[in-house]
């Protein structure tokens, strides 16, 4: 009997092993075309990039030498410095009215229907391409007969056209503007489906207590929705990195070097110049950051709350 009993028991484990390895081999199925994908949009141009970083046209296998030559270059950092005055204007406004613009709505408007028509409005800039917004903005700064200076015109707060696109210290606002109106809203869906994760029982509870607004969203709020803060920096901070279509169109780089951030710096070293060795080399250098970067991010991301 106790043979039996112990063939019997051993049994369902046999089963269970089956049914899981059944299941990991239908996700394997399932993840493989992404995995492919991944793999022929990523991975291969990458390690393409690494090789062309490591040769020359004329000379073959040149080591380090692309990169010597990257580093060397003045433009580089100074691509970089516009990049970073780009970055520290967008992402902390994007954040900031992203933020607010959550807050405010998921405090005070309890409409079921008007969240929702908020959230379709909110996709909309997201959705529309990058190039067909800078060539809406450019219509609204063109100096003769762009709207906004009609408008500043008709209201009598200027008696001269502005050259929103050529002044250098006018430009990169300008720039940044379009950055800000369009990405915000992503900010906003991010932020406010998080705030929908906070318990409405701590809140009320707070509030019974006499917490002020500042210290419900310090010490309720802002717990929740801090690793998509962290998240949230990081896809900006990216996209100013790769950020070009609608800065080619406003400004193409200029006035000057005004608007040439890293991403255009990249396209003139490649195409204009012709130098894909020294961009590969960038672009590598570029992407090795970015993944430190991300690294750093997700240390202070939680994988849940305590």
């Amino acid at each position: 009997m106790g043979g039996q009993v112990t063939a019997v028991s051993a049994q369902p484990p046999k089963v269970l092993v089956a049914v899981r390895s059944r299941q990991e081999r239908l996700a394997l199925r399932i993840l493989l075309p992404t995995f492919l994908t991944v793999v022929v949009v990523a991975t291969i141009p990458f390690v393409l990039a690494v090789i062309e970083s490591l040769t020359r046209e004329a000379e073959g296998f040149v080591g380090l030498d692309n990169y010597v030559r990257a580093l060397s270059n003045p433009s580089l950092y100074e691509s970089l410095r516009q990049t970073a005055i780009y970055a520290l204007v967008v992402v902390p406004a994007e954040v900031l009215l992203g933020l607010g613009l959550a807050l405010l709505v998921h405090r005070t408007i309890r409409s079921a229907a008007v969240k929702a028509t908020i959230y379709v409005l909110a996709i909309i800039p997201i959705a529309i391409p990058q190039v067909a917004a800078g060539v809406v903005f450019r219509l609204i700064y063109a100096p003769e007969y762009g709207i906004l200076n009609v408008i500043l015109e008709q209201l009598g707060l200027i008696d001269q056209q502005i050259l929103w696109l050529s002044v250098p210290a006018l430009a990169i606002f300008s720039v940044a503007s379009v950055d800000i109106w369009q990405w915000t809203p992503f900010v906003y869906l991010v932020l406010f489906a998080g705030l929908q994760t906070v318990p409405q029982e701590a809140v009320e509870a707070a509030q019974v207590d006499g917490a002020s607004s500042w210290a419900q969203f310090r010490h309720i709020e802002l717990p929740y929705i801090r690793p998509l803060i962290l998240l949230v920096l990081f896809f900006r901070i990216a996209d100013v990195l790769r950020v070009f279509d609608h800065v080619f169109i406003l400004t193409g780089g200029g006035p000057g070097t005004t608007t040439q951030f890293v991403s255009l710096y990249l396209y003139r070293i490649a195409f204009k110049f012709s130098d894909l060795a020294q961009a590969s080399a960038l672009a590598v250098m570029f992407m090795i950051a970015m993944t430190l970067f991300y690294t750093v991010i997700t240390r202070f991301m939680p994988l849940e709350r305590d």
